[in-house]
């Protein structure tokens, strides 16, 4: 394999990471296979949200560390917005919730409230994978029918 196309390779997958949603329309519209697609998507993802894990966890203990310095309440508005979400949909529903919102969101939802169960991380991996299933199938098929 030649070094241009490792290099193309880590480009759909970062674009995979930081725009979840829009990467696979964008590779099929430039001529990418549906396979290929599928798997720069899916392994953007995977490699994104490994690469998430551990940044999670210190970016949330600083943060917290810094708001107890200065006095901060613990529980803000936004705060018991997240808490709400995180009761109401649970791991699975913040699964699929990633596939639209992008995997540094979906990555910080989901180690932030359920760093502590060991299926979090498989888990998140299912739904990308699902999601970059589903959305390649759509950026291949949707052109076609409306074509039609």
């Amino acid at each position: 394999m030649e070094i241009a196309h490792l290099f193309e390779a880590g480009g759909w997958m970062v674009l995979s990471f930081l725009k979840f949603i829009v990467m696979p329309s964008t590779a099929v519209a430039a001529g990418l296979s549906p396979w290929w697609v599928f798997g720069y998507s899916a392994g953007g993802a995977t490699v994104g949200l490994l690469a998430m894990q551990p940044v999670v966890r210190r970016l949330f203990d600083w943060r917290s560390r810094v708001r107890r310095q200065k006095g901060k309440p613990a529980f803000t508005v936004a705060r018991r917005r997240l808490v709400r979400i995180k009761q109401r949909f649970g791991l699975w529903g913040i699964a699929f919730i990633g596939g639209l919102v992008g995997v540094p969101v979906g990555a910080l939802l989901a180690f932030k409230y359920f760093e502590h169960r060991r299926e979090t991380l498989p888990v998140m991996i299912l739904a990308y994978i699902g999601w970059s299933a589903v959305l390649t199938a759509l950026s291949v098929w949707a052109p076609q029918l409306w074509s039609a």
